[in-house]
């Protein structure tokens, strides 16, 4: 069954906007790391479309995870994916452009982002000031740790010149939660990916994305 996530557009303005929007569970686990060990820490997503105060739309994204024994080696752009990691990987003009877009972060904020059509091919987008472009924010608690970002439309558009927030329309993406190297390694996911072997890098295994 194919996993489908209503996007709808929210008020920015509220503190914690993300409360406003459906939340989904990466329920899927499908690489443990052996048979006594299957670590699956509790991870759920949000994604919606926010309107700035002045006029502009970004693709707004919440993740949080209980997952506290962390590791936090990267501090600014990095292969964050060994450390504690969420990450979403979208492909927002996907029957047109197969390419699609990997954002990654630590609890540290620091941050992994590419774009390319596989695994293999694929350019890194070392931005100075992602933190500040995208509005970074992570918090760590006793319990886990939380992430919001947000995409402006405009940077889309340098790479998906068709990019549309308009209603109806459909893209393809997938919500992750990793840590190569933590204690306990672990791949989750919410569409669920058959293969036998770890591949975030599957753009035929994403959900669609469907714009309210």
């Amino acid at each position: 069954m194919e996993n489908i996530y209503r996007i709808t557009h929210i008020n920015l303005r509220q503190k914690e906007w993300w409360k406003e929007i459906p939340e989904v569970q990466l329920e899927n686990f499908p690489w443990g790391k052996n048979s006594n060990e299957d670590y699956r820490p509790v991870t759920s997503a949000r994604l919606g479309i926010t309107t700035h105060s002045d006029g502009c739309e970004s693709l707004s994204v919440y993740m949080e995870t209980n997952e506290t024994n962390l590791r936090i080696q990267e501090k600014g752009f990095g292969h964050v994916h060994t450390d504690s990691c969420m990450e979403f990987f979208l492909s927002p003009c996907h029957d047109d452009f197969p390419k699609y877009m990997n954002f990654e972060f630590n609890p540290a904020g620091a941050m992994y982002l590419a774009i390319g059509d596989s695994r293999q091919d694929r350019t890194a987008l070392p931005l100075e000031n992602y933190r500040e472009l995208f509005q970074v924010k992570t918090n760590v608690y006793d319990k886990g740790w939380n992430l919001e970002w947000h995409i402006p439309v405009s940077f889309l558009r340098q790479y998906f010149t068709s990019v549309d927030f308009s209603s109806g329309k459909i893209m393809r993406g997938n919500f992750y939660k990793c840590g190569d190297l933590t204690v306990h390694p672990h791949y989750g996911c919410w569409s669920p990916i058959d293969l036998p072997k770890p591949d975030f890098h599957t753009p035929a295994f994403f959900g669609t994305l469907v714009i309210d």
